[in-house]
């Protein structure tokens, strides 16, 4: 199942349900760029507490999925991750640096004001 997306006025707010896979993170990327509806803007993904089923060796498919699937003349220049334990920060501080070359900056956050506060600057 793909995570649940809503549009916020300033930011696309994405919400993998628990146990996500790199497939259901696949799926979410898709739609990002490709249903018209969801406009071109900084995105938040929130992963709550809970098991995902991503390995390491993911994290490099998912920067590949992001680096075809990225619109050529996109304005989307920041992600921010919210993590709430620390196996699920450890994944995502890891992706940070394996998608540093990618056209946008991914940021690790603990909560999601914070993340608000960055995407929104």
């Amino acid at each position: 199942m793909p995570p649940k997306i809503t549009i916020k006025q300033d930011y696309i707010l994405v919400e993998p349900k628990e146990g996500t896979d790199l497939r259901e993170i696949q799926q979410g990327v898709a739609r990002l760029f490709y249903v018209e509806e969801i406009p071109e803007q900084n995105r938040i993904w929130v992963f709550r507490e809970g098991p995902q089923n991503l390995s390491r060796d993911d994290l490099h498919k998912l920067r590949d999925i992001i680096e075809e699937n990225y619109p050529k003349d996109a304005r989307i220049n920041k992600t921010a991750i919210v993590v709430e334990s620390g196996t699920q920060s450890d994944l995502a501080e890891a992706f940070t640096k394996i998608a540093e070359d990618l056209p946008q900056q991914f940021k690790v956050f603990s909560n999601l004001a914070d993340a608000e506060a960055w995407v929104k600057k």
